[in-house]
């Protein structure tokens, strides 16, 4: 076959060795390199010489590669065999072997079939490139499939026990496999385990190695503390003062944060010691993170992302239940702000929209002093930060005026973020927090002659704007705009207009919230009310008990305007 010929076979076959010419080879490694001219001999070829490795591959999981349509056969991985397969004594060096190619060689020969299992690969990458262990160095291409692995099927106590039947191996033969988890170990505040520090070393906490290190890193036979049950026990082992329940907070009284977290939730084991967050990187390669999301803070704040019916753990007592729930919002799916708070959003759009620093935060374990919470923020602050989403909105055109921003009232005193979706909804929800200021108010609503609000039938926003720069409904606005929108037949505009309205409007006789009085009138006596503004009356208005002036509406019935008569009389 010739050489052109050749090279088209490769690229068809096996785009992935294109790359492989680039990359140099350790000088230690004593094989042919990929790619290179030869002839292809083919499989049957191979097993004349090679029998025993015929059958293995057979009976292995990639017997693929020898029979498939898009591989050619042991060659895809040894490479073209004329010059190994005409030399007379079989010279290996002439011929490809994957094991002795550089790491990084090796990495992209199995990736060109594997890319999918390479990229999902959990351990620690990073430390085997850096150790110079490659894909073949554990993964063995000529071995018979196993029926099961040994871990297999196995449950968790069942594991342990196994577990228990390894023994120590010691710290450097860790690090030959974990070098660089070691670098991180040393730099760490638990630079007392690393290689050569302790006698137990890595084992202090993953516990005896053997059985991991005989099955070629079985990640199901060495204890990893942050993903076992246990894990918190094996923290404890050397910190016993740290109270599980209560954890660290030096007396203070805290709850747990929610099922399902251990110490490594917060604390980075293999990390070194920085005085500020460093950026997020994958813990095992090294390379920068998939970009954060909700799922960050649903980590600790699980119950702010749950169904609002979901059972809070039967541990807990109703006072740590009741902290729980007070710590997050309510559950986000379903209300205003559903959008911001699925767990796949990104973090920068979800709860970071509002948190700024919740990254940060999380990456420090929970240092609060890098998230804004929002709690107790100014009113200057938190419009800033609602308004970055809701500027736009025309309630808020004249809210900096308003007398609630210039009394320093934020957005979050009266709407909860997880208020229920739909404006009706969301209003209701605010204006249950009307009273917390307005205690006063909500005594006059008490009375037993008030407008509908405490029934539900009317709301504090249909005659009040909050938002507004005039909350208090005086003058022309009250008369003509809040109460003759329910009040109709006094509407005007009237020939001859009661002159109130130059005043308070409807309130200067009536008050709005409740009365004693059934048309909730300031005095129970109509003539007080008109004394007010009126004391100037005719003399012969008698005012004497029992005298007939005594009640004005008796002749001015058209008390509220009228196109008849300008004394407003009947």
């Amino acid at each position: 076959m010739s050489h052109p010929t050749l090279a088209r076979r490769l690229l068809l076959a096996a785009p992935f060795l294109v790359g492989l010419a680039s990359l140099p080879l350790a000088p230690q490694d004593p094989t042919a390199p990929l790619p290179r001219p030869g002839k292809l001999l083919g499989a049957k070829a191979c097993a004349e010489c090679h029998e025993d490795e015929a059958r293995a591959i057979a009976a292995a999981h990639h017997r693929d590669v020898v029979t498939g349509a898009d591989t050619i056969g042991c060659e895809t991985c040894h490479g073209p065999g004329e010059a190994h397969g005409s030399d007379r004594d079989n010279d290996p060096k002439k011929i490809t072997h994957p094991r002795k190619l550089a790491v990084a060689t090796q990495h992209l020969l199995c990736e060109g079939c594997h890319q999918d299992q390479a990229r999902a690969h959990r351990g620690d990458p990073g430390g085997f490139a850096q150790a110079g262990k490659g894909c073949a160095h554990c993964h063995k291409v000529h071995a018979a499939t196993a029926k099961s692995p040994p871990h297999a099927g196995v449950s968790f106590p069942a594991r342990r026990a196994m577990a228990a039947k390894a023994r120590p191996i010691g710290a450097a033969a860790c690090v030959a496999c974990h070098p660089r988890r070691d670098e991180l170990l040393a730099a760490s505040h638990h630079a007392s385990l690393a290689a050569g520090s302790e006698p137990k070393g890595c084992e202090t906490c993953h516990g005896p190695g053997s059985l991991h290190a005989e099955t070629n890193g079985i990640a199901r036979l060495i204890t990893r503390p942050d993903r076992a049950l246990d894990g918190i026990e094996t923290c404890r082992d050397c910190h016993d003062e740290v109270d599980p329940v209560e954890f660290h907070w030096r007396g203070k009284r805290k709850p747990l944060l929610g099922p399902g977290l251990s110490c490594t939730t917060c604390h980075e084991i293999h990390a070194p010691r920085a005085a500020a967050p460093a950026p997020r990187v994958d813990r095992h390669s090294g390379e920068p993170a998939v970009p954060a999301t909700n799922a960050l803070c649903a980590t600790c704040h699980g119950l702010a992302f749950a169904p609002q019916d979901r059972p809070l753990p039967a541990a807990l007592g109703p006072r740590d239940a009741e902290k729980i729930l007070n710590r997050g919002h309510a559950a986000l799916a379903g209300t205003i702000h559903a959008r911001l708070g699925a767990p796949d959003t990104p973090l920068a759009q979800g709860c970071g929209a509002c948190h700024a620093g919740a990254e940060a935060h999380a990456r420090a374990g929970g240092r609060r002093g890098l998230v804004d919470s929002l709690r107790g923020a100014d009113a200057r602050h938190t419009l800033a930060v609602c308004g970055s989403c809701h500027q736009d909105d025309r309630a808020l055109l004249h809210v900096r005026a308003g007398s609630h921003f210039r009394k320093d009232v934020s957005c979050t005193a009266c709407h909860t973020p997880g208020a229920p979706a739909g404006r009706e909804a969301m209003r209701r929800d605010a204006e249950k927090n009307c009273t917390v200021c307005h205690g006063e108010v909500q005594a006059e609503f008490a009375r037993p002659n008030h407008h509908p609000v405490p029934e539900g039938r009317m709301a504090c926003s249909d005659c009040h704007q909050p938002h507004s720069a005039r909350p208090k409904l005086r003058d022309l606005q009250l008369r003509e705009d809040a109460c003759v929108s329910c009040h109709r037949e006094y509407r005007g505009p009237f020939v001859y207009a009661h002159q109130a309205s130059r005043s308070d409007g409807c309130v200067a006789c009536h008050v709005p919230h409740g009365s004693s009085n059934r048309r909730m009138l300031q005095h129970s006596n109509p003539q007080q009310s008109c004394l007010q503004c009126h004391g100037d009356f005719p003399a012969f208005h008698d005012q004497t008990a029992g005298a007939v002036f005594t009640n004005c509406l008796n002749c001015h019935s058209q008390v509220h305007g009228s196109n008849h008569n300008r004394y407003l009389l009947r």
